[in-house]
C-alpha cells in the first residue's frame, strides 16, 4: 500500500535536523565509548557520564564491564545475585 502522504515545509525541515543530529550522533558513538572505557577505569561512575552525555546509565554500566572497571557497589539484580542468594540458601558444612 502505498501513500500520498507529502510532509510539508517545517515537518521537512524539522526531519531533516533530526536526520543530521542523529547522524552526527552515531559519528560520535565510538570515540565517547572510548574515552568512557577510559574514564570508568579512572573512577567515573556510569550515573556521572550518563549525567554528561544523556545517554543511560546502562550503556556506561555496560563498557564498564566490557573494560573490567571496578565495581563502585555491589550488584542489586542479574545472575550475580542469583547466585549469592542460592549460596545463601545452600547448607553449611559444619
Amino acid at each position: 500500500m502505498t501513500s500520498d502522504y507529502t510532509p510539508d515545509e517545517e515537518a521537512t525541515r524539522l526531519y531533516a535536523r533530526h536526520k543530521r543530529l542523529h547522524e552526527g550522533a552515531l559519528e560520535l558513538r565510538d570515540p565517547v565509548k572510548e574515552q568512557a572505557a577510559k574514564d570508568l577505569l579512572a573512577g567515573a561512575t556510569a550515573a556521572q557520564l550518563a549525567k554528561l552525555t544523556g545517554l543511560s546509565d546502562e550503556f556506561f554500566r555496560r563498557i564498564a564491564r566490557a573494560v573490567g572497571a571496578e565495581r563502585k557497589r555491589p550488584p542489586t539484580v542479574g545472575r550475580e545475585v542469583e547466585g549469592r542468594k542460592t549460596q545463601a540458601k545452600e547448607p553449611q558444612d559444619g
